[in-house]
Parts: structure tokens; sequence; C-alpha cells
């Protein structure tokens, strides 16, 4: 039985089951189930924290409720807390352009921002912005220093993905404090327009920052991390890359539609970035696809990824609480709810959307995938695969 359905999600509105979904993360967070999941891959502590707090400010842009404001406030401070902690810092490395790398910095100093635009002038601490000013300037020298406006995230390897984040959050000091890093942003849309993965025509999934060789090309997990950051970068090149995703790795199953992990006719191995992959079909890839598919408003891809996780994504909902995945698994719950709240934190140009819908034949595909999205779903195995890959 479907607990919710996507005209639940309209834009500035509140989703029906978010605060169920975020009172059963912060539970799980409070008991420990971070270090769980840092188990699965290297940034799973950190990102089953950052995420949460990304979702409590996508709540305070959504609602105009004082009490769920001041809640979101809370929480977000609360965050910003545990990742500054040796345990938040834990996989990182200060040797690198700016401390404990891009990926780190990036996310942080977004969420710092975030904090400050979900807060009046008169409750923003002195502290706050003076981080703030001071972890912008960072990034934005060292994004200006480097050859290919690219920033590693360990020592020697570069994630474009972990770019867009920490770009956002220039754009994001732009809005709040009048600064002027859209040059700095520029730049690196220049340089990446000009330097897409050959057989895509997308940005690569991994670069050296140096020389600017692409290492590792277009993948879904990538993707769909980076395209909702993207458009608050540079609306109109953000659209094109989202198009061109949609035709290179969105085939249509039944009407409903999945995200593989390698283009299209292409096939690759499971790594630790993928998880598992299932006939092609990336997990991770599809389950944060919600967020994308919210972010460029396409009802179509958000319909069908809400449909899977409501059908098949073994939803529990129980007392003031929800979660999927059996509760097994912190992360897809923390990427859902954020990928469901998702809004811009700075504006985007937005053209109008395509209300399409597609056809819904749920019994012919729930025979037809349900195997397969058990496995998906199955934290079992996603960890032997992750563990025969470290």
């Amino acid at each position: 039985m479907l607990t919710v359905s996507a005209k639940d999600y309209a834009h500035e509105k509140l989703n029906p089951d978010t605060l169920m979904q975020l009172k059963n993360i912060k539970r799980r967070l409070n008991a420990g189930e971070g270090k769980t999941m840092q188990a699965f891959f290297p940034e799973g502590w950190f990102f089953s924290h950052i995420v949460y707090g990304y979702s409590w400010v996508n709540v305070a842009l959504s609602t105009k409720s004082e009490p769920l404001r001041q809640q979101a406030i809370q929480e977000v401070r609360w965050v910003l807390s545990q990742i500054d902690t040796p345990e938040g810092r834990a996989p990182f490395t200060a040797d690198t352009q700016v401390s404990h790398g891009v990926f780190y910095l990036g996310w942080s100093n977004r969420l710092l921002g975030g904090l400050l635009k979900i807060q009046l002038a008169k409750e923003r601490s002195p502290q706050d912005i003076t981080r703030f000013h001071t972890q912008s300037q960072e990034l934005a020298q060292a994004f200006a220093t480097s050859p290919t406006a690219t920033i590693d995230a360990y020592p020697g390897q570069a994630w474009p993905c972990d770019q867009t984040v920490a770009l956002a959050s220039l754009a994001l000091h732009n809005e709040l404090f009048g600064s002027n890093y859209q040059s700095v942003i520029q730049r690196w849309i220049s340089y990446t327009r000009q330097h897409l993965d050959p057989q895509t025509g997308l940005i690569p999934h991994k670069i050296d920052a140096t020389t600017g060789q692409i290492d590792i090309g277009a993948r879904g997990t990538s993707q769909v991390y980076l395209l909702p950051f993207l458009v608050e970068l540079d609306s109109e090149f953000a659209k094109q890359q989202y198009a061109q995703f949609g035709k290179q790795f969105v085939p249509s199953v039944l009407g409903f539609f999945i995200v593989r992990e390698y283009p299209i006719s292409t096939d690759g191995d499971a790594d630790v970035d993928s998880g598992p992959i299932i006939f092609g079909i990336g997990p991770t890839s599809t389950i944060v696809s919600i967020a994308p598919a919210r972010a460029y408003k396409d009802s179509q891809l958000f319909e069908s990824t809400l449909l899977i996780t409501e059908i098949l994504g073994l939803p529990l909902v129980w007392g003031e609480e929800k979660s999927y995945a059996l509760g097994l698994l912190l992360v897809i719950d923390d990427f859902l709810v954020w990928g469901k709240t998702l809004v811009p934190w700075t504006q985007v140009n937005y053209s109008s959307s395509t209300e399409q819908t597609f056809a819904k034949n749920i019994q012919l595909w729930v025979l037809f995938s349900g195997l397969v999205l058990l496995v998906l779903w199955s934290p079992v195995a996603g960890k032997q695969i992750s563990k025969k890959l470290r």
C-alpha cells in the first residue's frame, strides 16, 4: 500500500512524511548508526549526518511554520557540531588544497551557509558568519589557482561532483552577503564545458585535478549527486546536462525509469562508489535520482522513483516514524528524505516543467523486478560487494 503519492510533493510545500523520516533518522544517529554506515563506504558517517542537516534546511525553506524553522536551526547546528569533530573528519586528510579536502569543506561550508540562510539576521552568530567568510574564501582561492579549476577531495583524487557542492556554497555566499565569487564559479563551468566525457557529453566521474585528464567517464552515481547542485551554478548548462543524462543513463522499463551506473549499452564493474550493480541498474543511482528529478521538476522520473521506493522499498511506518529498507540502511533514508524535500538554496531560473505521466502497470512491474529490487535493498549483498572491492 502506498503511504504517499507524487501529488503530495508539490514544491514550496512540506511533504507529508518528511517529519516522520527525520524523526527516525535522528533517533538512529543518536544510537550510533553513523558508525555502521562508515563500515559500508568511506564517508558513511559523514554522509549520514550532513544529508540529515541538508534536509532540515529544505524543511525550513518549504514551510512558514516558525516552530519548524526553529527546530531546523537547532538540528542544523547539531549536525555542524557533529561533523566538526575528529570523528567527523576521520576519513579526510589535511594534505590537500583546502582543509580536509573539497568533499569535507564543500559539504560542510554549504550547510553552514544553509544555517545562515534560514536564520534571521539578528539570529546569526558572528562566529558563524566569520567562519562562512573564511571557508568560502579558502575554497575560492583554491579554485582560482587550480590549473583545472578543480580541487582534490583526497590527495591526487578529484571528483567533479564534489566541486559542485563547494561551488554551490560560494553561490550561496554571493546571495547572502553580496560577495563576488561568480568569476570563480564561471571559470569552473567554462573549464568543465570544454572537458566533458567524450563518450556521453556529460561531466566525468573522476579527473586528475592537476592535468585535467579524465580518469573515469560519466557514471550514474556521480550524476545524480552533482545535478541538483549544478542547477544553482548555471541553470542553462545544468538543463542541458540533465537532458543528456536522461538519454544516456535513464532507460524506461515497463513505463518506469531506472538509472544505470554506466551509460546505456555499456557495462562496467561495481566499485566502492557505485555499490552493487544489478543487471546494469545502479541501486544508489536509482534511489538518489529522486533528488535531481525534483531539482529539475521532472514529474516522470520523480513519480517513478517514488513509486519504486513505496512499492518495493520495504517502507515501515510505526507511530511517528517512517523508514525504508526495513530500517537497515540509514543512508537510504537520508538520501530519500533529502531528495523528496529538495529545494534550491539560491534563486534558480526554471523553465516551465513538463507535466507528463507514464503508464503505471504496477502488477507487471512488481513481478518483473521484485527479485532485482529485493537484492538492491539487501544490506548483506551490498556489504559483501563493498568488502570485496576494498
